[in-house]
């Protein structure tokens, strides 16, 4: 008689049950490897800005300001406020060899207290996607706007004014801070670091904050505002420009702070913590152009010290690894 070769059912289900086994201690290395390469892009989209802004620098004497007041109001649907117009990755794009993109943006219309075109001169560059202004473990996905979004933000310090140049940062409203201003010295003084995009949708709780009108709320004290409801969801939607949440974070927090960001009008005015999918922290680029890892459980005066041009304090270099 012929004898029948084949798996027993219990030998069938211990072979199942060790493929399980190595899938579930597999998967997580190669989402670890894919989050790590990742995050190396993004590395390297920071290191590319902060070497941008050097060239912008020796050609300019002066960095570009987080965001350029001029004064202009209430702008079509899906554009950038006219207030605060051009952003400081826009002054950047020729230094990013996005020339052509750049020439696309008529800057001698925007001269702005006539208010002159003020709803179409944006388009068609608003709209442009830069693929380097988006960090690729972001998982949100583009929403369909007339502006596109960036995902990187310029240090404002740890208080800087709404509508004025007195900001503890690098970067602020109007400011056009020169190198030799950082007397904290370039390697130990944050210039640009990551944020969250929002979804422009408050009811899918995609990366809100707390914006309000009250004069009762202190954005500078993030506590004030942790009563209200999170109300608004465009952080990061515009590379081009426009209000502060589209292009400055505040190092008054330590990264992915568990507190809701906020925007009030009194001082402060925005108070938004640097933000990123990457695991237990962000990605910074320094003043000298070096980028490293900060740690979300950095010490707050440490990062708070990290965050001003000429607060004089002591800290040292890669405090944030």
């Amino acid at each position: 008689m012929r004898r029948r070769v084949g798996f027993t059912l219990i030998e069938l289900l211990v072979v199942i049950a060790i493929i399980a086994v190595l899938i579930s201690l597999l998967l997580p290395a190669v989402q670890a490897a894919r989050e790590a390469a990742r995050r190396t892009q993004c590395r390297n989209n920071i290191k590319q800005f902060v070497l941008a802004l050097h060239n912008y620098h020796e050609t300019n004497h002066m960095l570009p300001p987080g965001h350029l007041e001029t004064g202009m109001e209430n702008p079509l649907p899906g554009q950038p406020s006219g207030q605060h117009q051009i952003g400081w990755l826009t002054y950047i794009l020729p230094q990013l060899e996005q020339q052509a993109l750049y020439k696309m943006i008529p800057f001698n219309e925007i001269n702005f207290s006539l208010n002159i075109n003020k709803n179409t001169y944006f388009l068609p560059a608003a709209g442009h996607v830069v693929g380097m202004f988006i960090c690729p473990s972001d998982p949100m996905k583009l929403v369909n706007l007339a502006t596109a979004p960036a995902n990187y933000m310029a240090n404002q310090g740890i208080n800087c004014m709404c509508e004025f140049s007195t900001c503890s940062g690098v970067f602020g409203h109007s400011t056009f801070t020169k190198f030799a201003w950082i007397t904290d010295g370039l390697s130990t003084t944050i210039a640009v670091s990551e944020t969250l995009r929002g979804d422009n949708n408050v009811a899918t709780l995609g990366d809100n904050y707390i914006s309000t009108s009250s004069t009762s709320v202190n954005a500078q004290d993030v506590t004030t505002c942790q009563s209200l409801a999170p109300n608004a969801s465009d952080r990061g939607l515009s590379w081009i420009g426009g209000q502060p949440q589209y292009n400055m974070f505040s190092t008054n927090r330590v990264p992915n702070d568990v507190l809701y960001d906020c925007r009030a009008p009194n001082y402060g005015c925005t108070n938004m913590a640097a933000r990123s999918a990457h695991p237990m922290g962000v990605v910074v680029g320094m003043c000298d152009g070096s980028v490293q890892f900060m740690s979300q459980n950095i010490d707050l005066t440490t990062y708070q010290a990290l965050g001003t041009r000429s607060g004089g304090e002591m800290v040292s270099a890669n405090a944030g690894d």
